[in-house]
């Protein structure tokens, strides 16, 4: 997702992607509407101008980061400043790169490539995850019903002259 509303570098930044297979770009002009069309795009990486008319860059930032659906998403930020006061601040907020306007074609390319693939890769980490955690809690359910049934086998223990017992230790 490409959120800016100055249209000459947007337009370099679509001819430097244009080419590119396994690159898509969506564009939202407006910042309003950049978190609402992230949501629905579900991008793997956010490219956002920090300079914009409409509301300061670097609070938009922090509004993608207070977004539980953009709070990990990469964000690459572009701006004009060279200033490393702003580039802290925008590192501070949340951001995960930040370009100059306008890089050159190959250093967009591969950050956004090398922010996607570390985005997904975390995504496809997590799910798995949740699946190995899903896993654990059904096989414990599974030992616990199991314990019941063994338990349930056992005669009850003897009482009188002879005592006899019995203690079950399951294996986990």
């Amino acid at each position: 997702v490409l959120i800016g509303d100055v249209p000459a570098w947007i337009a370099d930044v679509r001819r430097m992607l244009e080419p590119e297979g396994d690159i898509r770009l969506h564009f939202c002009q407006d910042p309003a509407r950049a978190i609402p069309t992230a949501n629905e795009v579900q991008p793997t990486v956010i490219l956002q101008d920090l300079v914009m008319p409409t509301i300061d860059g670097l609070m938009l930032v922090k509004f993608f980061r207070a977004n539980p659906a953009t709070r990990q998403t990469p964000m690459i930020v572009l701006s004009s400043k060279e200033e490393p006061a702003v580039k802290a601040q925008a590192f501070a907020l949340g951001a995960n790169d930040y370009l100059v306007k306008l890089p050159d074609k190959v250093e967009v390319v591969a950050r956004i490539r090398y922010h996607s693939r570390g985005y997904i890769a975390l995504l496809e980490r997590n799910d798995a995850y949740e699946k190995l955690a899903e896993s654990q809690r059904q096989l414990a359910a599974e030992v616990a019903t199991a314990a019941r049934y063994v338990k349930s086998l056992l005669p009850e223990p003897l009482a009188g002259a002879v005592s006899i017992d019995w203690k079950f230790v399951p294996s986990t």
